[in-house]
């Protein structure tokens, strides 16, 4: 078959239009949404993690590590995470680590890690 006009248009390029449209609105999407809670997820955890250092001194890795059990247990930290963990507190300094996460999240926590 042999084509004597000139066709290449039609099939060199293909229209990619849709896709671009989609690709914008998942990016859109993306930035309205999942990017500001992310963000207030990071500053909810900074603040925590300087009301607990005010708290007690411990390294940063067990305040996250207090953070995150926290988050896991809807603003509470178990007895089995207690006593593997952080063993060393008391219970005024559980207490008062508990409501700085509860103070910075609310009432409804929701596990981002």
């Amino acid at each position: 078959m042999t084509v004597h006009n000139d066709t290449a248009i039609w099939y060199r390029y293909i229209d990619m239009t849709p896709q671009a449209e989609a690709l914008f609105g998942f990016i859109e999407q993306t930035i309205e949404n999942e990017l500001a809670g992310e963000l207030a997820f990071l500053a909810n955890h900074d603040r925590t993690k300087k009301a607990i250092q005010e708290i007690v001194d411990m390294p940063d890795r067990q305040v996250d590590l207090f953070i995150r059990f926290c988050l896991q247990n809807n603003g509470e930290l178990s007895g089995r995470k207690r006593t593997r963990y952080f063993g060393f507190l008391s219970d005024e300094e559980i207490v008062r680590m508990e409501r700085a996460v509860l103070s910075a999240y609310g009432r409804k926590i929701t596990d981002r890690s």
